[in-house]
């Protein structure tokens, strides 16, 4: 069982780019730029931009000034929909093998969790992550 909710190194690079996308109006940002700027490995920045121009969230531009562009406007898009497109079959636990299964209610408590986490996550935009300074917002929790 996972002890907490964590996303994968690939959605963190995928929701980066989408920011820093929407910082600059769109694009289009260089993706060599993008991952030296944020140290990362290139490669592995490029495989997440090619997964997110397949789940038309940003349009690939060849070419000197080419890189990668908003697909969409920053404000259209949601911060659960790219989590969902990028962490297919997102789940806090995988509780299939357990032998408490057939008489354990944690699976559905743990569905409803997911269901709330996913809520906050479709309650913000793009342009709202993008957002600097921002503290408290309708989708935000404030930190205790």
């Amino acid at each position: 069982m996972v002890v907490g909710m964590q996303l994968t190194q690939h959605t963190d690079y995928g929701l980066r780019l989408l920011i820093v996308l929407a910082r600059a109006g769109g694009g289009p940002v260089a993706l060599t730029d993008f991952a030296a700027e944020q140290g990362l490995s290139y490669h592995h920045v490029a495989k997440v931009a090619q997964k997110l121009v397949r789940e038309g969230f940003v349009a690939s531009h060849r070419g000197r000034s080419g890189g990668v562009s908003l697909a969409r406007p920053a404000e259209d898009v949601t911060v659960g929909q790219v989590v969902r497109a990028l962490e297919k079959g997102m789940r806090i636990a995988d509780c299939s093998g357990c032998a408490l299964r057939g008489d354990c209610g944690t699976s559905s408590l743990l569905a409803r969790a997911l269901g709330a986490f996913m809520a906050v996550l479709d309650a913000a935009t793009l342009a709202d992550a993008a957002r600097t300074g921002i503290t408290h917002a309708p989708w935000a929790f404030a930190s205790t």
